[in-house]
């Protein structure tokens, strides 16, 4: 699915029975949930700027935390599972792990296996991860989509040599 302009993606946890409260208030509004959030988050904000100073207003930017930091690339996955293949796109990629944005969800609660192609070099990487967060887009309800962020706990020596060449390389392309 293409980014709105203007928009970006956010992750996060949030009480479940909070969660299905908002839900049903969307239905009953005929609103979709990020344009409640947004509303909430704007009246939230005009809130807050009244009871703070100015400095509050002008914080400075999050630090990284991270240990790799992440380099934007559209390369496409497989993911093998217990039914078979699951394609899918990387996003973003770092030496240490990845999003994955995908159609279809692959059983993420064990370790998944990785066939990473990288068109640029004509090779493609296999690497075992495990999944760190799930972020699910349902804004299209009859097709939602996911994006599967994971960490690399099984590669190849040689293999996470190349997987870092191919980041380096990508990197340089984008000039950062």
């Amino acid at each position: 699915m293409a980014k709105s302009p203007g928009k970006s993606y956010i992750n996060t946890t949030i009480d479940k029975q909070l969660l299905r409260s908002f839900k049903i208030l969307a239905a009953k509004e005929d609103k979709r949930l990020n344009q409640l959030l947004e509303e909430a988050i704007r009246e939230l904000l005009g809130k807050y700027e009244q009871d703070q100073p100015a400095s509050f207003k002008s914080l400075p930017p999050k630090q990284e935390r991270r240990e790799h930091p992440r380099t934007e690339v559209m390369w496409p996955v497989s993911m093998l599972t217990p039914s078979g293949w699951v394609e899918g796109e990387l996003k973003d990629i770092s030496r240490g792990g990845a999003l994955i944005h995908c159609k279809e969800l692959p059983n993420a609660d064990e370790s998944i296996e990785l066939r990473i192609d990288i068109p640029d070099h004509l090779m493609n990487i296999s690497a075992t991860v495990e999944k760190v967060r799930l972020n699910i887009d349902d804004s299209d309800q009859a097709s939602p989509s996911y994006d599967l962020a994971v960490r690399f706990v099984g590669i190849d020596v040689d293999q996470h040599r190349r997987l870092h060449n191919a980041i380096e390389h990508q990197v340089g392309k984008i000039g950062l």
